[in-house]
């Protein structure tokens, strides 16, 4: 499916063609369609402007209560300006500000993810196509935002599955099969490597894991591993030194945690 400014690229080539086959009126639609702003197109094509986020029920029915109390709590001439539509638009603008970034999404263990069920709103269409634009999923950010702002989902108060802000990018040298084996074996056991590197950390520095620094085989196929754990860990982590890098601590915890060993071969 072509982006919108490729779909505006287009129409616009195909509207200079039809000129040049001496075909002015079909020119002319073409150029109605591209003088219409995108949500005036989706109201005249009738198309669903809707953004819908999946997200689990207690979440959206805590969200739903918070936006409606604090409708009734305004003033009348301010009721409108509260509506979830209203939140995912600032959530959009914090995160094009980059005062704010969703976590990644963690995917909960075989059996336990909550029921999910859709949320529908409809976002200014410009900031819905900016977020969209820098490779994120507009759904994310608008759930992560709505989750954060009404804590809830991992961000309740007191929830042991509470989801940390993702940290820089760190791209340690990792043997290819190795990285290949904890990626796959992670997402079998239905967890995120970002979250389970926190763990690394977490444990480690509750003195209740020991690392030995991996000893990766002399030629092996050595391939960038990106990873973005929270920073704040990440920062202690170092800060303990003890010898070894955070990465490292990382690294020797995914190896034993699935079982993995350094000179793991390609299959």
């Amino acid at each position: 499916m072509p982006t919108r400014n490729n779909l505006r690229a287009g129409l616009t080539a195909a509207s200079a063609r039809l000129r040049e086959v001496n075909s002015p009126d079909l020119a002319e639609h073409v150029d109605t369609v591209l003088a219409l702003s995108m949500y005036e197109l989706g109201s005249a094509l009738n198309v669903d402007e809707n953004l819908s986020i999946r997200i689990p029920t207690t979440a959206r029915d805590r969200i739903v209560a918070a936006v409606e109390a604090a409708k009734q709590a305004a003033p009348q001439d301010e009721k409108e300006q509260h509506s979830v539509t209203a939140d995912v638009n600032e959530g959009f603008t914090a995160y094009l500000a980059g005062e704010f970034t969703p976590s990644p999404p963690v995917r909960a263990r075989r059996g336990t993810a909550e029921e999910k069920v859709t949320l529908n709103v409809r976002p200014d269409e410009a900031l819905r196509q900016q977020v969209e634009d820098t490779g994120v999923k507009p759904m994310h950010v608008a759930m992560d935002w709505l989750m954060r702002k009404y804590e809830t989902g991992p961000y309740t108060p007191g929830a042991t599955n509470t989801v940390r802000p993702a940290g820089s990018v760190r791209i340690p040298q990792v043997p290819r099969p190795v990285r290949d084996l904890i990626r796959a074996r992670v997402a079998d056991a239905g967890k995120n490597v970002n979250t389970e590197i926190e763990e690394a950390f977490t444990r480690f520095l509750a003195g209740d894991f020991t690392p030995v620094a991996p000893a990766w085989p002399k030629g092996a196929d050595m391939v960038p591993f990106k990873v973005s754990p929270n920073n704040d860990l990440f920062d202690e982590v170092k800060a303990r030194g003890e010898g070894l890098t955070p990465m490292q601590v990382a690294m020797a915890f995914l190896l034993a945690e699935y079982d993995i060993a350094p000179d793991t071969a390609a299959e």
